[in-house]
């Protein structure tokens, strides 16, 4: 690991990080000019929240609102950029001095920082409401389980740093993926134990982490570990909650998974000071509305992704045609907000969608056809598609797969993960004419900053 990214000033960032508070109105704390110590910021618990504050605002970078979004999508059969212009991650030959790729290793480490100085700062105090420092060391926990979530799923065995010391985390060698899941594991149930059951402590925003929240990860990860009844338990937990989790009907542009606190959000990230979303704005770009030219990403399959009559084409993609007025395709534009006021929109991270499909993913790996069907069906009802009666497991399991690509499509790597998880990866990757395929490309080089401060620190194979 980079060591200058272990070394990163937890005092600094609180300076930098507690923005959050004001912006969201979550807390008013004046803090004071002079620098401040570990001591005094883990005094009350109002500073104390603004450290647990900060972290989700470490969160408002390139990586996650960006890097995120169109890597892994270009990396997979999923995103091309609309000068149709080939590029290391649409050929798969990511170098191992890749700035992007680079900054992603980086900010997911400062984030870790960030949770292990708010869990060691809050164990350490003797002065915090114990109600209080239980609930923020569980927000902590979880982001730090979902920054190592997106970390081994991207690069592999990496180093499992759970502490602020630069001795231990400086020459940290990888750890196995096993190990990095047990410690997942380890954190989001522990968070899931300790986390508020809604939204009343963040003035009932969701942007800050709950017991559902936690669920929904691990949901996810016992689906990515093959734990199908595991699984489906979690996935059943977050739905049963109708009283906080609901499915849009009627996708527009201003009733959808992305609006601020919609009834699908099950945690959402803030662009603070801002009414719109940096996805919106700048990641995914329209093109002119008079002549459909312009835009930043078409779909690869965007003749053959969608069925006719699809509310989610029709809502959340446009219609882009090259410099000399040729269609090319669609590109994604579930986020509408392009630096004005409405709709407020918020980057969502974990939403309702995925766990109906998580859970009819587990189910039929466990032979419930008609519980598939039917979580299937909430997904394909809500885009205006008539229902499944596919009856065959594996038929139901390639319709899942395909109801996944067209919901999730541009959002935080979930096609790039499938390909892999569900070992489609070379068969689907390696037929792409564009791409120079190879079996190792399923994990994104170590970068070389990294490796070379790290002599303990391998590279994954393919890489030199």
């Amino acid at each position: 690991m980079k060591n200058n990214s272990i070394k990163y000033s937890y005092i600094f960032s609180f300076f930098l990080l507690v923005g959050l508070t004001s912006c969201e109105s979550l807390l008013e704390v004046e803090l004071p000019s002079s620098e401040l110590s570990s001591a005094t910021v883990y005094a009350s618990d109002a500073t104390a929240e603004a450290a647990v504050n900060g972290i989700y605002q470490s969160m408002v970078t390139l990586t996650y609102y960006n890097s995120l979004h169109i890597i892994p999508g270009q990396t997979s059969d999923e995103l091309l950029p609309v000068s149709l212009i080939e590029n290391v991650y649409t050929t798969n030959e990511i170098p191992i001095t890749d700035g992007t790729n680079g900054s992603m290793w980086t900010e997911f480490y400062k984030t870790i920082y960030n949770a292990n100085a708010v869990i060691e700062g809050i164990t350490a105090s003797k002065t915090l409401t114990e109600a209080k420092s239980t609930r923020f060391v569980a927000e902590a926990k979880f982001i730090r389980a979902f920054c190592y979530f997106y970390l081994t799923n991207l690069y592999g065995d990496v180093p499992l740093v759970l502490s602020t010391s630069v001795e231990k985390s400086s020459l940290a060698p990888r750890n196995t993926q096993t190990e990095v899941y047990n410690q997942i594991n380890i954190d989001l149930e522990d968070a899931s134990n300790n986390l508020p059951v809604n939204y009343s402590n963040y003035t009932n925003q969701r942007i800050r982490a709950t017991k559902w929240t936690a669920q929904a990860l691990l949901a996810r990860v016992n689906l990515y570990l093959g734990k199908w009844t595991e699984a489906s338990t979690y996935a059943s937990a977050v739905i049963s909650q109708n009283g906080t989790y609901k499915m849009i009907n009627g996708l527009t542009a201003t009733n959808s998974p992305f609006i601020a606190d919609n009834t699908e959000a099950i945690w959402q990230i803030p662009y603070f000071n801002t009414a719109y979303t940096y996805e919106g704005g700048a990641t995914f770009t329209a093109p002119n509305a008079a002549t459909q030219i312009g835009g930043t990403f078409i779909l690869r399959k965007s003749a053959t992704l969608f069925e006719t009559d699809d509310a989610r084409k029709t809502n959340w993609t446009v219609p882009i045609k090259s410099s000399a007025g040729v269609s090319i395709g669609i590109g994604p534009r579930k986020y509408k907000n392009s630096y004005t006021t409405a709709p407020v929109e918020r980057s969502t991270v974990l939403r309702l969608a995925e766990l109906y499909l998580i859970r009819a993913e587990a189910r039929a790996k466990l032979n419930d056809i008609t519980g598939a069907q039917q979580d299937i069906n909430v997904i394909r009802n809500r885009a205006l598609l008539a229902s499944t009666t596919l009856t065959d497991p594996n038929q139901l399991l390639d319709l899942i797969a395909l109801e996944r690509q067209r919901e999730f499509f541009g959002e935080f790597g979930h096609r790039w993960f499938d390909l892999k998880r569900t070992g489609k990866a070379d068969e689907v990757l390696g037929i792409i004419p564009a791409k120079i395929w190879a079996a190792t490309d399923k994990l994104y080089p170590i970068p070389e900053t990294a490796t070379r401060s790290n002599p303990f620190l391998t590279q994954n194979e393919g890489y030199y």
